[in-house]
């Protein structure tokens, strides 16, 4: 009786032991999909970035902090299957890194596309035909939207791009509008821009005649 009781106590044992392994192998299992979940968040803000130094508008990312912390993850893996905390520590790294590339990516994105487009002669579009003016507008419009969007991924850099290159084609070597309406577009892109009261009733008048309006936006200040 005493050796079949040390039987089972020895089995017991075996099974309390593998329970364990397997709970062990789970807490792992599911540190690492948050882990690689945050780095495909990472890897998508550097795929932006590279697509962002392609065009010119940021420079290459910074990635020591992630370096720095894959060391250290390395580090410690080597000694066995690593605790809670420095899964915990690596993915807060990859998550502030990402952050970080995030927000330098939104600045320079911002920045530079905006420039694009106020470089372009927008005032020219209501010198073209009809079809061709609406079509112009629609892409303008779309860039516009890429330009504030609040996400943006490599593909939406490469059709902002391109449509942009169309537009600034389509605009090149048409006549320019004339010089009362230049001058007047001229005044409402200087910053500050002019209120409304300062916008006379025949200015109006001038921009809904080359349907210049449709690029105009108000907004109220002080509120």
């Amino acid at each position: 009786m005493y050796d079949k009781a040390v039987q089972l106590h020895n089995r017991a044992r075996q099974l309390d032991a593998g329970a364990k392994a397997d709970e062990n192998a789970d807490r792992v299992l599911n540190r690492c999909t948050e882990l690689r979940a945050a780095l495909g968040d990472l890897r998508s803000q550097v795929e932006l970035r590279h697509t962002l130094v392609e065009v010119g508008a940021a420079g290459p990312p910074d990635l020591s902090a992630v370096d720095s912390a894959r060391l250290t993850f390395e580090r410690k893996a080597s000694h066995g299957l690593p605790d809670n905390p420095t899964f915990r520590n690596a993915k807060n790294k990859v998550i502030e890194a990402t952050g970080k590339i995030r927000d330098v990516n939104m600045e320079a994105w911002v920045a530079w596309a905006s420039a694009r487009l106020d470089a372009l002669p927008l005032a020219r579009i209501s010198t073209l035909p009809t079809g061709e003016r609406q079509e112009t507008q629609r892409r303008m419009a779309e860039l516009r939207r890429t330009q504030g969007a609040k996400a943006l991924s490599p593909s939406d850099v490469t059709l902002f791009t391109n449509s942009y290159t169309i537009l600034a084609e389509a605009l090149h070597g048409k006549a320019d509008p004339p010089s009362e309406l230049q001058q007047l577009v001229e005044r409402l892109e200087q910053r500050p821009s002019p209120t409304l009261r300062e916008v006379s009733d025949s200015d109006i008048a001038l921009l809904r005649q080359f349907d210049l309006d449709l690029h105009i936006t108000l907004q109220r200040t002080g509120a």
